[in-house]
C-alpha cells in the first residue's frame, strides 16, 4: 500500500505531502481544483509516459515520490534489489521508495529505492502493487481480450495452470508448423537446385579432372616441347663429366684424390679432402647414370603433345566456366553429390514433420478442452459473484454471466471466445456489456468484478478508482460508496469522487482545494475530518458549505455510512 505520497511543481500543485493509510480514501474537490492531478502523479510512478507541459509553470522540474509498505515475502522486494536500489526491512514488512523526476525540459528520470531504473521496472512493481480503474477502464472491460484475461485471472491458479499447458501446447503447435513450411518451401526450391546441381555433376564428369593433374601435364608439355635442346644438354653434360679419351671430369676428381691420398700421413687434413673428392665422384657418377638412363628415354612424340595439349585446354574450359580452380571444382562435385543424395527422398521426411503438427494439433485440442472447461467453472461462478454483487448495487433485476463459445479453430488463446453478458433488468435477454451496458452500469460492473476478482484479502495493493461513480446518483451511489468501502476492508481504496454519498463511506478523506494570488494558481491538498468534513460534504450536496439543511443532510450521511 501507499504510505506516503510527496508531490512538487506538477500541474497547479506546488507542494503536497499525503498520508495514506488502509481503508478507503476519498479524493474530492471543486472542478479543476486538480484532483486528477494526484492520480496523475501516481501514474508517474507506474511508469506512464512524462508529458514536460505538467510542470508547473516556472519551476524546472515536476517531482512525484511515494514511499510504499508492503510484505516483506512480497515480489516487488526482489524486483527492487534485483534492480539495485534499497529496500528498508523492519520486521515482516518492508518500504520502498519510488520516485520520478519530470524536468521541464529533457527527459524524465524513475528512481527505486535510490536507484535509477528504466520506466519497465515502474511498471513491473505497478502490476503487483497498483490497479487503477477509470472512464477509460471502462472502454477496456467492454474488449474481448480483457474480459478473458479478466477470467482467468479469477479461475486461479487450476485456471492458471491450464491456460500455461495451453500456451505450451500452441507454442510447440506454431513451431512445428513454421518447420513444415519451411521444408515445403525448401522442396520447391529443389526442384530448379536439384537441376543446377545435376547441371555441375554431369559438367565436372564429362571432363573427369584429377587433383594435381594441371601440374603433372604442364611439366610433361614442357619436356615434349624441349626434346632436342634437352638431348644435346644432357649428351654435353654426360661428356664433360666422363670424357672418352682423357676420364673427363670425373676421371680428373679421382686423380686429384688418389694424390693427396697418398700424402694424408703427412698432413691428416688433406687426407679429409681426399675423401671429399671421393664423396664428389661418387654423386658425379651417379648423376651421369641418371643422365644416360633419361637420355635414353628421350623420345619426341608430337601425338602426346597435341593430346596434352588438348587435355589443358579441356581444363581450362571448364575453370573458365565455373569459375574456380581444378581443387574447388573437385570439392564442389563432392558437396553437389552429398546434397543431390539429400534431396533424392524428401517425401519420408515430410511425412515425418506432417506427423509431428498432426501431434502437435492434437495436444493443443487436448488441452485446450481442458482450458475450456476450467473456464466454464470459473465463469459460472463469476457470474454468480458478480450478480449478487450488481444485486448490491442498486441492479436487483440484473444478470451477469459469462458465454465460452467455441471459436472456429484454436487461436493463441484457446479454443473459445469469451464474451461478458449482461441481462439488466428482468426478462431481458442476456447481451455482450460491449454493446447494452451503460456508464454508470459499467461503474458499477466494474466494482462487482473488482470484488470477484479480489475476494482474498490484498493488504499490499492499491486501488484507484478515477470518478467510477459518473452517471449515477441516490441509492445508486450509497451502495457504491459502500462497495468501495467494503473492498477497502481487504485493500487500500484510492477514490477520486463528485458525489457526497460515495464520499460519506470513506474511512479518510482528502480535499483538493485551489487557491489564487492573483498572479498565481495553486493547489493545497490535506487531510479533513469531523466538521471540515461534514463542510466538504455540504459543498458537494448543495454547491454551499455554508448551507444548513446540506449540512445536515451530509452529516447524516456520515452517520449513516456503515459497511456491514
Amino acid at each position: 500500500m501507499i504510505d506516503e505520497l510527496r508531490i512538487s511543481q506538477l500541474g497547479v500543485i506546488e507542494s503536497a505531502n499525503l498520508n495514506l493509510s488502509n481503508g478507503m480514501t476519498a479524493i474530492t474537490g471543486e472542478t479543476g481544483a486538480g484532483k486528477t492531478m494526484a492520480l496523475t502523479s501516481l501514474s508517474l510512478l507506474m511508469g506512464a509516459k512524462a508529458d514536460p507541459s505538467r510542470v508547473r509553470a516556472g519551476a524546472e522540474k515536476a517531482t512525484v515520490e511515494a514511499t510504499f509498505v508492503v510484505s516483506a515475502e512480497s515480489p516487488v522486494v526482489s524486483i527492487v534489489e534485483n534492480a539495485g536500489g534499497t529496500v528498508d526491512m523492519e520486521g515482516d514488512q518492508a518500504a520502498i521508495i519510488v520516485a520520478r523526476h519530470v524536468p521541464a525540459r529533457g527527459r524524465s528520470r524513475a528512481y527505486v529505492g535510490g536507484q535509477t531504473v528504466p520506466m519497465a521496472v515502474l511498471e513491473e512493481i505497478a502490476q503487483h502493487l497498483v490497479t487503477v480503474h477509470g472512464q477509460t477502464d471502462q472502454l477496456k472491460l467492454r474488449s474481448e481480450a480483457q474480459q478473458r484475461a479478466a477470467l482467468d485471472a479469477f479461475g486461479g491458479p487450476p485456471l492458471m495452470e491450464a491456460r500455461e499447458a495451453y500456451d505450451r501446447a500452441w507454442a510447440n503447435l506454431r513451431q512445428a508448423q513454421a518447420t513444415l513450411e519451411e521444408f515445403r518451401a525448401g522442396m520447391r526450391q529443389a526442384a530448379s537446385e536439384r537441376l543446377a546441381l545435376e547441371a555441375l555433376v554431369k559438367r565436372v564428369d564429362a571432363v573427369e579432372p584429377q587433383a594435381g593433374e594441371e601440374d603433372e601435364l604442364k611439366a610433361r608439355a614442357m619436356v615434349l616441347e624441349h626434346v632436342e635442346d634437352l638431348r644435346v644438354a644432357m649428351a654435353s653434360s654426360m661428356s664433360v663429366l666422363s670424357g672418352e679419351d682423357d676420364g673427363g671430369a670425373l676421371g680428373a676428381i679421382d686423380t686429384a684424390a688418389q694424390m693427396l691420398a697418398q700424402v694424408c700421413d703427412a698432413d691428416t687434413e688433406l687426407g679429409d679432402l681426399s675423401q671429399q673428392l671421393h664423396d664428389v665422384s661418387i654423386v658425379a657418377s651417379d648423376v651421369v647414370n641418371v643422365l644416360g638412363l633419361k637420355l635414353a628415354a628421350l623420345e619426341a612424340d608430337p601425338e602426346e603433345l597435341n593430346e596434352i595439349h588438348a587435355r589443358r585446354a579441356e581444363l581450362r574450359s571448364l575453370q573458365r566456366d565455373l569459375g574456380m580452380s581444378i581443387e574447388e571444382i573437385l570439392d564442389q562435385r563432392a558437396s553437389a553429390d552429398a546434397k543431390l543424395r539429400s534431396l533424392a527422398a524428401p517425401e519420408e521426411h515430410l511425412a515425418e514433420l506432417e506427423e509431428k503438427v498432426k501431434e502437435a494439433h492434437r495436444s493443443v485440442m487436448d488441452y485446450g478442452r481442458r482450458l475450456r472447461t476450467q473456464r466454464r467453472k470459473a465463469g459460472e461462478k463469476l457470474g454468480a459473484l458478480v450478480s449478487e454483487e450488481l444485486h448490491g448495487l442498486a441492479m436487483k433485476d440484473a444478470t451477469f454471466s459469462v458465454a465460452i463459445e467455441p471459436t472456429d479453430g484454436p487461436t493463441r488463446h484457446g479454443l473459445d471466445e469469451v464474451t461478458f453478458l449482461l441481462a439488466a433488468h428482468r426478462g431481458t435477454p442476456a447481451l455482450p456489456l460491449s454493446s447494452t451496458a451503460s456508464g454508470g452500469e459499467m461503474s458499477r460492473i466494474m466494482l462487482a468484478l473488482e470484488s470477484a476478482l479480489n475476494a482474498n484479502p490484498m493488504p499490499d495493493h492499491t486501488f484507484i478508482f478515477d470518478e467510477v461513480d459518473a452517471g449515477i446518483g441516490g441509492k445508486t451511489a450509497l451502495s457504491v460508496g459502500q462497495r468501495l468501502a467494503r473492498v477497502g476492508k481487504a485493500s487500500q481504496v484510492l477514490t477520486v469522487t463528485h458525489l457526497a454519498q460515495v464520499a460519506a463511506y470513506a474511512d479518510h478523506h482528502v480535499v483538493v482545494t485551489k487557491k489564487t494570488d492573483g498572479s498565481a494558481t495553486s493547489t493545497d491538498v490535506v487531510v479533513i475530518d469531523g466538521e471540515e468534513r461534514v463542510e466538504e460534504l455540504a459543498r458537494m450536496l448543495s454547491g454551499h458549505a455554508e448551507s444548513a439543511a446540506a449540512r445536515t443532510h451530509a452529516a447524516e450521511l456520515l452517520s449513516t455510512a456503515v459497511v456491514p
